[in-house]
């Protein structure tokens, strides 16, 4: 039975929810421009050996923190050391920065999949996604179902509201990915894009694709945000020393989900002779192209873009469940106000972001609209700041030994190494890097 403050059903709720929440808009957009970027298959080898010694490094941190002491991040850091109490106010923060300007995205997102008939068939497909970012209220109403939705699965609670969906979206999304990937697959000249994204290019191997590599590991599997802590908090029963066998299926849900993303985008990008671009323009210009140019595109455009809903709510609503949590133990809130009181907070910044682009263009910080400025906030400041203080925390002040992560000695010797040297030089060279 769920208590007030929530709990999962079994690990098994754990493991999805936390699975759900790393597989988002990191994995789907993100991942395939720096891969492109970077020499694809150099890239990637670069990504996959970051993500083993640095991203699960962290998640499992995380999680075994809720865990040993059953509170949201502000409570965990402080009932350990109350010096360092700090870092859970700083993970809420953090989502709370993130998650209005992320369900901006989830907005654009929901618009798309509701009229992808349309923006398949435009002649140019920059305008229409310009022409949708810049309208007077468009953005603002798809916007504001999307945190809507986010607010009501966050209403039911941890087993009734999250736990019960992630359990249906994770496997639906799993699903129209392969179909996606199998579409992608019978392209003409497929194989060429199988192969870049195989096979290294060593020739733009360098610094910049394993920081690069290193931040997409940051942004995707979202560490950092006390995300894991919070989920960590709601399994009641001991999982202490289980948790690598736990948490091991998220990190590999969520690099699967990349991978079957890089076996989707770059075949049909080679097979059509599309340029890759970057960033949002990947998901909301290009693949229209694409889908605009193959048989049934109009199907699979939908297809694509439920994909891309589902990553992106079950990702938010976890950014939503770290300021509740907090809200519920450390204020003595019902689940109730709480959910009200962070969806109006929602609703204020995230309509602020949603008409940066077009209505408030010419409000600006620092050189950048609103939108921009909280993304770099807390993408390039908080989040590799916090993964370097959490792995000083853990690897220096708590003592990694306190976590007995791994029954196999060797295991959890190498989770030691990881957290006292690996992850923090590792955060500290992409902090650095980001800010200068």
């Amino acid at each position: 039975m769920e208590n007030n403050r929530g709990s999962w059903n079994s690990k098994l709720g754990l493991v999805i929810a936390s699975a759900a929440s790393a597989v988002g808009l990191g994995n789907l957009w993100r991942f395939p421009y720096l891969t492109a970027k970077d020499g694809g298959g150099a890239f990637l080898l670069a990504y996959l050996l970051i993500t083993v010694f640095v991203g699960a490094t962290l998640v499992i941190t995380e999680v075994a923190l809720g865990i040993k002491t059953r509170k949201n991040p502000v409570g965990a850091y402080g009932s350990i050391n109350p010096k360092f109490k700090f870092l859970g106010v700083m993970n809420v923060i953090t989502t709370s920065i993130i998650l209005p300007y992320y369900s901006v995205v989830g907005g654009w997102i929901l618009a798309y999949l509701a009229k992808a008939h349309l923006f398949n068939n435009m002649k140019d497909y920059k305008a229409g996604f310009l022409n949708l970012i810049t309208a007077d209220y468009e953005p603002l109403v798809y916007f504001l179902i999307f945190i809507v939705l986010t607010a009501v699965i966050v209403f039911f609670g941890v087993q009734k509201g999250i736990e019960r969906f992630c359990k249906f979206i994770l496997p639906a999304l799993l699903f129209l990915l392969i179909v996606m990937m199998c579409r992608a697959l019978t392209l003409d000249k497929a194989i060429e894009g199988v192969k870049f994204f195989f096979v290294p290019d060593f020739s733009k191997f360098d610094a910049r694709t394993c920081l690069d590599a290193m931040g997409q590991v940051f942004f995707s599997i979202s560490v950092g945000m006390g995300i894991y802590i919070t989920y960590g908090s709601y399994l009641q029963d001991d999982g202490q020393k289980c948790i690598g066998k736990v948490i091991w299926p998220v990190v590999t849900a969520d690099t699967v989900v990349s991978l079957l993303t890089g076996l989707t985008i770059f075949p049909a990008v080679f097979a059509l002779g599309i340029e890759m671009t970057s960033g949002t323009g990947l998901v909301f210009i290009t693949f229209p192209k694409i889908f605009g140019t193959i048989y049934l595109g109009t199907i699979f455009s939908y297809v694509f873009f439920a994909i891309f809903f589902f990553a992106a709510i079950t990702s938010a609503v976890s950014l939503m469940e770290v300021a509740i949590s907090f809200l519920i133990d450390n204020l003595k809130m019902s689940r109730k106000k709480a959910v009200w009181i962070d969806f109006i907070y929602c609703v204020v910044i995230g309509s602020i972001s949603s008409l940066s682009f077009g209505k408030l263009g010419g409000f600006t910080i620092a050189g950048k609209n609103f939108f921009d400025q909280l993304d770099f906030l807390a993408s390039n400041i908080l989040l590799p700041l916090s993964g370097f203080l959490t792995s000083i925390f853990v690897g220096w002040v708590l003592g990694p030994e306190k976590l007995q992560v791994f029954t196999n000695l060797k295991q959890q010797k190498m989770f030691e190494f990881c957290i006292k040297w690996v992850a923090p030089i590792a955060t500290l060279i992409l902090f650095v890097d980001c800010v200068k």
